[in-house]
Formats: C-alpha cells, sequence, structure tokens
C-alpha cells in the first residue's frame, strides 16, 4: 500500500482496480465535482448521484468517487498513475466542510 500523498492507495482484492483512500476524513460535493468535469471536459459522467459517481477519463481509465473521498480506479497501469489520478482530481472547490464529531 502507498501511503504518499493526500491519499492511501492499495491494490484491491481482484487485482483489477486500485482504491484510494483518503489519510484525512473528506467530505465531497459529488454534484459539484460533476459540473466542474463537465465543464473541462476531459471525462464523461457515465453515472451519478448525489453519493457517488463514475467517470470515463480520456485515457480510457475509470474512476468510481464516493462523497467520503475514497475512490476506485480502473484501467490504470499501475499504482503511480492511479496516485497521480487520485490526487488531481477533487479540487478544493468541491470539499464540503466538515461537520465537528459528536460525541
Amino acid at each position: 500500500m502507498e501511503q504518499a500523498g493526500m491519499f492511501m492507495i492499495k491494490l484491491c482484492s481482484d487485482h483489477a482496480a486500485y482504491e484510494a483512500v483518503p489519510r484525512k476524513r473528506l467530505r465531497v460535493d459529488i454534484a459539484s465535482l460533476k459540473v466542474l468535469l463537465e465543464r473541462k471536459g476531459d471525462c464523461d459522467v457515465a453515472l451519478w448521484t448525489p453519493q457517488l459517481m463514475v467517470i470515463r477519463r480520456q485515457d480510457a481509465s475509470e474512476v468510481t468517487i464516493v462523497d467520503d473521498g475514497r475512490m476506485i480506479i480502473r484501467n490504470v497501469a499501475d499504482q503511480d498513475t492511479a496516485r497521480r489520478i487520485a490526487e488531481t482530481l477533487l479540487p478544493d472547490e468541491v470539499m464540503k466542510k466538515s461537520l465537528p464529531r459528536v460525541l
């Protein structure tokens, strides 16, 4: 498991994809991310709900993004490529402010 950067990257159990898990708790505004990615035009939104979305990038990779920041990254050659995708996919403007934890 790779631990450099904002995400921990590990190979999924089926060895067909990589999982990117945020090192810190995140909350992603999926609707805002959808709009931003559609404006950029470098990927297609295959599916989206308020909780998750699936995108297909121009490089043929596919990324499932969950509103807690976790990602499943498919069709990439290696862990470094998966890490680069995860680290660049979530701009600050789609991050929601974290709610305080209730004890």
